[in-house]
């Protein structure tokens, strides 16, 4: 049984699958600017400003960067400027260039600590049992800060492969980082099981491709909803 259940290749979204910001993002921003800018802002508003800006950006432009941490750094940058812009318009101490530049690597680095991060409550016990259908992978649009947040939290351990998107230049639904992933697990896409909370990026992504894919839509689902899934295939 373990050597059929080997051929179940799980890869994994991170951020709203297996881990979730501890507090709301608009609260850390609003925290962060008045502490490096003396602007005091609604949280709820910049949590608006910031869904806003979010869904409506392009992917970062890899080919003009050296490196996809570098090109997903300053899509980073350019989301939390036009976050400032659209609240802010008209505040010079939020747009000058070396306050803003203190704040947002205040920012980067908040989000790169384990601490700022937490897991869902089934998250480790999904793990265990997950790792015993076959091997486990990350794939998420993310940079270089997930493996020291995976590790932090204690489940880095689990995975064969932690891949983002600053490592395949390419973001889901685009099939360069899911393709990077079946390269290193060495796996045929219909072997394969992948599940995220992205419908588009996630579902659209790996369904496109001929993963077995599952879309997570918390709280109507956990983890486990995803382990059922995959155990229907096993036998």
């Amino acid at each position: 049984m373990d050597t059929e259940f080997r051929r179940m290749p799980i890869f994994l979204d991170a951020s709203f699958t297996l881990i979730h910001p501890v507090e709301p993002v608009g609260l850390v921003y609003a925290r962060h600017l008045r502490k490096t800018t003396g602007l005091a802002l609604n949280p709820e508003e910049i949590q608006s400003a910031f869904h806003r800006a979010f869904t409506n950006a392009s992917p970062p432009d890899y080919d003009n960067y050296c490196s996809g941490q570098n090109a997903e750094e300053d899509w980073w940058r350019n989301l939390v400027s036009r976050i400032l812009a659209s609240i802010v318009p008209d505040s010079a101490s939020a747009l000058d260039p070396d306050v803003f530049e203190i704040y947002f690597n205040s920012l980067f680095e908040h989000f790169a600590e384990p601490s700022s991060w937490g897991l869902y409550p089934e998250t480790i016990d999904f793990l265990a049992a997950a790792s015993n259908l076959g091997p486990l992978a990350v794939l998420s649009n993310f940079d270089n800060r997930l493996t020291p947040i995976l590790d932090g939290l204690g489940i880095g351990p689990f995975f064969e492969h932690i891949i983002t998107s600053a490592d395949a230049r390419s973001r889901k639904p685009d099939r360069a980082l899911f393709d990077l992933a079946l390269d290193r697990l060495n796996c045929s896409p219909r072997e394969t099981f992948h599940c995220g909370d992205s419908l588009h990026a996630d579902y659209g992504g790996a369904s496109a491709l001929g993963l077995n894919a599952f879309h997570l839509q918390r709280p109507g689902h956990t983890l486990f909803n995803f382990l059922d899934f995959c155990r229907g295939f096993a036998h």
